[in-house]
């Protein structure tokens, strides 16, 4: 008989350990952050952090900063800037950055062929002038900024290219 007390004393414990897993849904996640604390929110739309904000960035074309997130570098780049980050277009694609003068597509260097195309379609798409903010790895082992200015150059494409340089 004492077993079976002793089992019964369990059950609202069972109970409770049962509940408290079932509502884990409304605590914070714990998971899925990039370095500087921040996500993407898929269900909303958008993009939020969650602890302090990302390294600070000069405002100058050519820049150095820590490693970050492309849309944490574009994030402080575009404010810097005044201007506004992911704006939405006509046709419903966002611009990274919407400056006084450019549509600005951020991209790491290694993805500069998305950029040129991206940057034109926004530049189309907000009659600003097309503008790339190239991020630059270091540990990138080819020159990317290099075939992406040869690129505008032999095609003469009208598209401003913006430097940083990253860890």
């Amino acid at each position: 008989m004492q077993s079976r007390n002793s089992h019964r004393s369990l059950r609202p414990f069972g109970w409770c350990v049962v509940l408290l897993l079932m509502s884990t849904g409304a605590w914070p996640h714990g998971g899925g952050l990039n370095k500087d604390g921040c996500h993407n929110d898929r269900k909303n739309s958008g993009y939020h952090c969650h602890r302090s904000k990302n390294p600070s960035i000069q405002s100058t074309p050519k820049q150095r900063l820590y490693s970050a997130s492309e849309k944490s570098i574009n994030a402080k780049w575009c404010d810097r800037r005044e201007g506004i980050s992911e704006f939405r277009t006509k046709d419903g694609t966002y611009v990274d950055c919407l400056t006084d003068i450019y549509a600005v597509e951020a991209e790491f260097d290694n993805n500069w062929k998305e950029a040129v195309g991206q940057s034109l379609h926004y530049a189309e798409s907000t009659n600003k002038k097309a503008a790339i903010l190239l991020i630059k790895r270091q540990k990138s082992k080819k020159d990317y900024y290099g075939e992406l200015e040869r690129v505008i150059n032999k095609f003469k494409l009208p598209i401003k290219v913006f430097l940083i340089e990253s860890n």
